[in-house]
């Protein structure tokens, strides 16, 4: 089993700016953000509940493979 590691304060900011834009109502620009910088499949535990519900949508794109999400992941 893969550890979990805490991300680093660049993939947290990262992770919650593709969160707006998914707010924004753009999912896939989101997802195209992650998968740009190779954050597809980062664990988004430490994340605020509001950031969580966003990317629960941009993890439904293509490639995403988001964790730590909730009982959805």
């Amino acid at each position: 089993m893969k550890s979990l590691t805490a991300l680093s304060d660049f993939e947290h900011g990262f992770v919650t700016a593709a969160a707006l834009v998914a707010r924004l109502d753009d999912q896939n620009l989101a997802a195209r953000m992650l998968g740009s910088a190779g954050f597809q499949a980062l664990d988004c535990s430490e994340l605020n509940a509001a950031d969580k519900q966003q990317l629960l949508l941009v993890n439904q794109q293509p490639g995403m493979k988001l964790t730590g999400l909730g009982m959805q992941n």
